[in-house]
């Protein structure tokens, strides 16, 4: 609700928002079940008019498609940077990223060959005002570029930062439901939680958050490596994607009640998230 507020999303917002889920969710499970899944049957159904579900259905096509444009940049900017940290020839041996040149100068790599070899559509420009807002690079006067963080975190209120927001959660959701009704033949989704046994003050949670991110992006860090080395041989463009996320949070449940989490780092696994 935090974010329902800071949006400035109303009260009648979320119950269309939970009508679409219902209505689309409705859609899908019966073309799964070889049911009619047209207008009328859907409208009686969600006790909505005919009129009302074909609404839905074209606001449902534009948001898809800024959904669509918002996690393509994402995941392009983080596969920028993932290159620019592995691969030897814009990093040192240690995994450091070096500084970029602007312009051609000499010997050392440019941001545009580095551009090339993420074999994203980035423009420079779109790359150089992402990375800057997020706090990923610095510029120094205007002749090379320095990597400050591996992570990009779209700020501000942006289509970028919601729609990263719907992902995870809908990643850490369908994790839960997987596992919830899967088949028995059906592996079991990754899923772990740790919580503290005892309250922290607020140094003691910020020496863990800085513990987590040193072990946490290591993990994940290694799972993405594992996967550009060792998965290549399982591509199947048929497939899906699979992926893995992690993440601090405040726990809100009472005390308690805590000893009944199960030990664990608190990371999810998605079909629908990539690494």
């Amino acid at each position: 609700m935090r974010a329902v507020f800071a949006y400035g999303i109303s009260y009648q917002d979320l119950v269309e928002v939970v009508r679409a889920l219902f209505t689309f969710a409705l859609r899908d499970r019966y073309e799964s079940q070889g049911r009619p899944a047209n207008e009328t049957s859907l409208s009686l159904a969600a006790g909505v008019t005919r009129g009302e579900v074909m609404k839905l259905v074209t606001s449902r096509r534009v948001r898809d498609e800024q959904r669509a444009f918002a996690a393509k940049r994402f995941d392009q900017l983080t596969q920028l940077l993932g290159r620019w940290h592995d691969d030897p020839r814009f990093s040192t041996p240690y995994g450091a990223p070096l500084d970029l040149s602007m312009q051609p100068e000499g010997s050392f790599r440019t941001l545009d060959e580095l551009l090339e070899a993420s074999e994203t559509e980035l423009d420079r420009e779109t790359a150089i005002v992402s990375l800057k807002a997020t706090g990923c690079v610095e510029i120094h006067f205007d002749k090379f570029m320095r990597c400050t963080s591996r992570t990009f975190r779209p700020g501000g209120k942006d289509l970028s930062k919601i729609a990263r927001l719907g992902r995870i959660t809908g990643a850490l959701n369908s994790n839960f439901v997987h596992n919830l009704l899967r088949d028995s033949e059906q592996p079991s989704y990754f899923e772990k939680t740790m919580v503290s046994d005892f309250p922290l003050s607020e140094s003691g949670r910020n020496a863990m958050l800085a513990q987590l991110r040193g072990d946490g992006e290591d993990f994940v860090d290694g799972i993405d490596k594992w996967v550009l080395t060792k998965a290549v041989e399982y591509m199947d463009d048929g497939g899906k994607r699979f992926g893995v996320t992690a993440f601090f949070f405040e726990d809100t449940a009472p005390s308690s009640l805590s000893v009944a989490y199960p030990q664990s780092l608190g990371v999810s696994t998605d079909s629908n998230l990539a690494s």
